[in-house]
């Protein structure tokens, strides 16, 4: 047999804890870097020669850090701005 009592059967109910306040992201540096990523060879028509060209690659990037203050967390993105070649060329590379 089981007794129950009323005074045994008492819960009680945890606090609720409030939700994570929402970040404040602020940019705190923007940064440009330029870096090397190879090479390749093209040939032109000069006074009816072929000649063939190194071209030097580099790839342009762009580094934003981001700070919250309310936190004290940081983040960074980094994105792909362009590519940039050291010769003019028609080719598509």
């Amino acid at each position: 047999m089981i007794f129950l009592t009323p005074g045994l059967a008492k819960a009680e109910a945890e606090p609720i804890e409030e939700e994570p306040k929402q970040h404040n992201w602020e940019v705190y540096s923007t940064h440009y870097e330029t870096v090397e990523a190879g090479t390749h060879t093209f040939t032109y028509w000069k006074n009816f020669i072929e000649k063939r060209r190194t071209c030097q690659i580099s790839h342009k990037v762009k580094t934003v850090v981001y700070y919250c203050s309310r936190h004290d967390h940081t983040d960074s993105k980094i994105t792909f701005e362009e590519t940039l070649h050291s010769e003019k060329h028609s080719d598509h590379y």
